[in-house]
C-alpha cells in the first residue's frame, strides 16, 4: 500500500496527517498505517500526537515491533533517553529476531555515549543476521563516528565483500578515502558504485608513478579502456542470471523460433530451404538491431561517469558495440553449426564473411554512435528507435527473397544497407558464391564517410555533452 508523503514545497500542512487518519479508518487492523502516521507527525513536529499513536499501536499490535522501535525514536528525538532505553529493552525481549531492534539499540547506546554498548548490540545484529546489510553498515559507521578511519576502511571493504550490490559500501567508503587523502581510490569506489565491483577487481590499484608526466589520451589507451569496460559489462550481465552465459544462446534461439513458427509454419512461406534462408537473415539483423538499440541511449545513461572523469563521449556507444559483438560470436557459431547439419558445408567462399562482418561493424558503429550523439539533444528520439528498427526488419528482406520485389524497385531496395548486407551473407552461406564486391565496396565507402562525419562531430561536441546530459 503506498505511503502518503508530505509535499516537498513549502511548509508541511495538515494534508498527510489527515490522509493517514483516513487510512486508519479504512484499515484499522493494519499496523503500518498507525506507525507511519506517527512517523509523519513526528517529522511535522507533533511529538505528543506521535507518542499517542505509537502507544495505541503498541496496545493494538503487540506482535509488531514498529511501535516500540519508532516509540524509541520519538523519545530520543524528545531527548528522553530513559524512555527510549526502556522501550528498546522491552523490544529486545519481545522481538529478539527483529534486526532493526538491535540496530536501533546500538544507535541509542552511541547517542548516550555508551560506545561499548553500541558495539555489543551491533555485534549481536551482525552475528544473528549475517545477511542483513544495515548491521554491517552500522559497524562501519561506528568506526567513522569514532574517527577510526583505518578500521572504517576495513569494515566498508567487508560490506562490499558481503553485499557487492549495496551502494553504501562504495559511497561511504569513498568518503573515508577522501578523509584520508586518497582521492584516486575514492574516485575508483564511486565508479565501482555505478559500474560494479568488477571495476575495482580488474582496474589497477597501484598509484601512478610519481615521475610519470601527464600524458595525452591516445588511441591505444582508449581502445584498451573500451575493451576492458565491455568485458566487465559482459561478466556483470552474465552474473545477474542463474543461467549466466547460456542466455546469450537461448535469447536468439527463442527469437528465431518465433519467426520460423509464424512465417514458416503458420503462414507457410518460403518452401524448402526457408529455415536456412530465414536464419541467415535474422542472425545478422538481430545483431544490428540489438547493437543500435543498446548504443543509442548510452551517452545519456553514462552521464554519471562523464561528469566524474574526463572521457570522450564516443566511449559509451563503442562499449555497447563491442559488448554486443562479444555476445554475437556465440550466435554466429550456432548458425555455422546449424548450416553444417542442414547440409550446407563450409566452402572457401566463407572466407568472404570476414569483410562482410567488418562492413557490418562499420555500419553499426556509425549508426549507433550517430544516434547516441543526437539523442542527448533530442531525447524524444529514443522512442522512435524501436519503431525504426521494426521498419528495417520488414524492409530488409529478412523474410522474402529479392526476386519477389518488382525489378524496377530492386535497385532502390538494395540502397538499404541492411538489405545489401543480408544479400551478401546469403550469397556466401547459401549460394556458395563470392559476395557482390561492387555493392559491398560502395557500402563500405558510405560507412567510412558516415563514420568520419560522426567522429568529427563528436570532437566538436565533446565539451558540450557533459552539460547537455544533465539538463
Amino acid at each position: 500500500m503506498p505511503r502518503p508523503r508530505a509535499s516537498g514545497r513549502g511548509p508541511p500542512g495538515p494534508g498527510p496527517p489527515r490522509r493517514w487518519a483516513t487510512l486508519r479508518a479504512v484499515y484499522p487492523d493494519h499496523p503500518p498505517v498507525w506507525i507511519q502516521a506517527a512517523v509523519a507527525l513526528r517529522e511535522l513536529g507533533s511529538h505528543d500526537e506521535a507518542r499517542h499513536l505509537l502507544a495505541e499501536a503498541r496496545a493494538r499490535f503487540e506482535t509488531h515491533p514498529g511501535g516500540w522501535v519508532q516509540g524509541a525514536n520519538t523519545a530520543l528525538a524528545d531527548g528522553d533517553t530513559a524512555l527510549a532505553a526502556r522501550l528498546l529493552e522491552e523490544a529486545r525481549k519481545r522481538f529478539p529476531d527483529d534486526p532493526p531492534v538491535w540496530v536501533r539499540s546500538a544507535h541509542l547506546a552511541l547517542a548516550t555515549g555508551d560506545r561499548e554498548g553500541a558495539l555489543r548490540f551491533n555485534r549481536h545484529a551482525r552475528d544473528a543476521f549475517p545477511e542483513w546489510a544495515p548491521a554491517f553498515d552500522q559497524h562501519a559507521e561506528l568506526a567513522m563516528a569514532a574517527g577510526d578511519w583505518d578500521s572504517a576502511r576495513q569494515r566498508w571493504a567487508e560490506v562490499r565483500r558481503r553485499f557487492p550490490d549495496h551502494p553504501p559500501g562504495y559511497r561511504r567508503a569513498a568518503e573515508v578515502e577522501e578523509r584520508q587523502g586518497r582521492h584516486r581510490e575514492a574516485r575508483r569506489l564511486r565508479l565501482a558504485e555505478e559500474h560494479g565491483l568488477d571495476w575495482l577487481e580488474e582496474s589497477d590499484p597501484a598509484e601512478p608513478p610519481a615521475v610519470a608526466p601527464p600524458r595525452r589520451r591516445d588511441g591505444r589507451n582508449f581502445i584498451d579502456l573500451v575493451w576492458t569496460k565491455a568485458r566487465l559489462n559482459l561478466k556483470s550481465e552474465a552474473n545477474r542470471n542463474h543461467l549466466r552465459y547460456l542466455w546469450w544462446v537461448i535469447d536468439p534461439l527463442l527469437y528465431m523460433a518465433v519467426f520460423y513458427v509464424v512465417f514458416g509454419l503458420l503462414l507457410n512461406r518460403g518452401g524448402e530451404g526457408f529455415v536456412a534462408y530465414l536464419l541467415t537473415g535474422l542472425v545478422p539483423f538481430q545483431w544490428f538491431a540489438k547493437t543500435v538499440q543498446h548504443a543509442s541511449n548510452t551517452i545519456v545513461e553514462g552521464r554519471g561517469l562523464m561528469n566524474q572523469v574526463r572521457i570522450s563521449p564516443l566511449f559509451f556507444p563503442l562499449v555497447a558495440v563491442v559488448q554486443n559483438a562479444g555476445k554475437q560470436t556465440l550466435v554466429f557459431l550456432m548458425l555455422a553449426v546449424f548450416l553444417l547439419l542442414y547440409g550446407l558445408a563450409p566452402t572457401m567462399h566463407w572466407l568472404a564473411l570476414v569483410p562482410v562482418v567488418l562492413v557490418q561493424l562499420l555500419l553499426m558503429v556509425g549508426v549507433g554512435c550517430g544516434l547516441a550523439m543526437i539523442i542527448p539533444f533530442v531525447r524524444d528520439l529514443i522512442n522512435l528507435v524501436p519503431t525504426g528498427l521494426q521498419f528495417l526488419l520488414f524492409a530488409s528482406g529478412v523474410f522474402y527473397t529479392l526476386d519477389t520485389i518488382p525489378e524496377r524497385w530492386q535497385d532502390l531496395f538494395m540502397v538499404n544497407p541492411l538489405a545489401n548486407l543480408l544479400h551478401q551473407y546469403r550469397l556466401i552461406l547459401l549460394d556458395h558464391q563470392w559476395p557482390d564486391w561492387s555493392q559491398l565496396g560502395w557500402l563500405t565507402l558510405g560507412c567510412v564517410i558516415g563514420l568520419v562525419v560522426v567522429i568529427l562531430a563528436y570532437r566538436r561536441l565533446e565539451g558540450v555533452f557533459p552539460r547537455v546530459v544533465v539538463e
